[in-house]
């Protein structure tokens, strides 16, 4: 009777012990899974960080930007600082994981970023074009500035090396600013920051009367315009096709053309191609490419 009274004080005993090696790793089995989970978490969070600086970096302008990737639950947030009157601006990124139960996970990268613009000295001419064809009036373009500089016929200059982007990224630009222009949209062009204009259908020639207001226009095709005297656009117009003004149209600033131009050919012509470099210096400013100088965390 004393054995078996023996034994089951021992069982129990084992039993006991068992349990509580039992309870004992199940709270380290959910604790691991916990930090497993928050060092998943943790890494997201960097990530997302990450994703916000390259959001900005491939963004028009430098403003603070937030949003998030797939789900709401992962965030990012950055905020931009310039440094001074440089060129350069401190970037502080946050990504944060929040999880089902609501508990947040934050990381944070500090960057330093450097603006670059495109330079206008890259711009030296009232009208410059890769064709020896130029046919223009010597009133019809003036460089105040540089009068030697008034055209320039064979060039050798590549919109990339002007823009210090391609066209694909230009035309971009212009969609996300949703200034994008194609079909038919009358006959004027109100330009604003970077204006695309898709000739269509293409080979087709785009007549239009009125061209007004500021920044960088493309006109991928033919092109000709007719303006009247309240008409003036200031900043770049770039045409891959053939140009021709007429009437009264003016651009202050200049023009560069991938083909032949005719500025003010006909007999009545007065259309007018004024340089200015602070117009294109101006306009440039729509196209500023960014540089990550530092980078650490927290």
């Amino acid at each position: 009777m004393n054995n078996r009274g023996v034994m089951l004080i021992f069982s129990l005993f084992v039993a006991l012990i068992l349990s509580i090696l039992l309870v004992a790793f199940y709270f380290q089995s959910i604790s691991e899974n916990q930090l497993a989970t928050r060092y998943a978490d943790s890494t997201r969070a960097l990530w997302l960080a990450e994703a916000g600086v390259a959001k900005l970096k491939s963004s028009i302008g430098i403003a603070p930007v937030s949003g998030f990737i797939d789900d709401p639950r992962y965030a990012y947030n950055v905020v931009p600082t310039q440094i001074g009157a440089t060129v350069y601006y401190n970037v502080v990124s946050t990504g944060t994981v929040t999880s089902p139960s609501g508990k947040t996970v934050s990381r944070e990268v500090n960057v330093t970023m450097k603006l670059i613009a495109p330079s206008a000295a890259n711009f030296l001419y009232g009208v410059e074009t890769t064709s020896n064809d130029l046919d223009y009036k010597v009133k019809c373009i003036e460089n105040t500035e540089n009068p030697a500089n008034i055209a320039k016929t064979g060039s050798t200059q590549t919109f990339d090396n002007l823009f210090g982007i391609s066209k694909a990224e230009m035309k971009a630009i212009s969609q996300e600013l949703g200034t994008y222009l194609s079909g038919d949209f009358g006959n004027t062009i109100n330009a604003n920051s970077v204006t695309w204009v898709d000739v269509d259908p293409p080979g087709a020639l785009l007549n239009i009367q009125h061209l007004q207001g500021s920044g960088i226009v493309i006109i991928n095709g033919d092109f000709k315009v007719d303006g009247v005297p309240s008409d003036g656009f200031n900043g770049i117009l770039y045409i891959i096709g053939q140009l021709e003004t007429l009437g009264n149209s003016a651009v202050y600033g200049t023009v560069f053309v991938e083909s032949s131009a005719a500025i003010g050919a006909d007999l009545t012509g007065s259309s007018l191609i004024s340089y200015n470099s602070a117009n294109i210096a101006n306009a440039l400013l729509n196209v500023i490419a960014k540089s990550i100088v530092s980078w650490r965390e927290g």
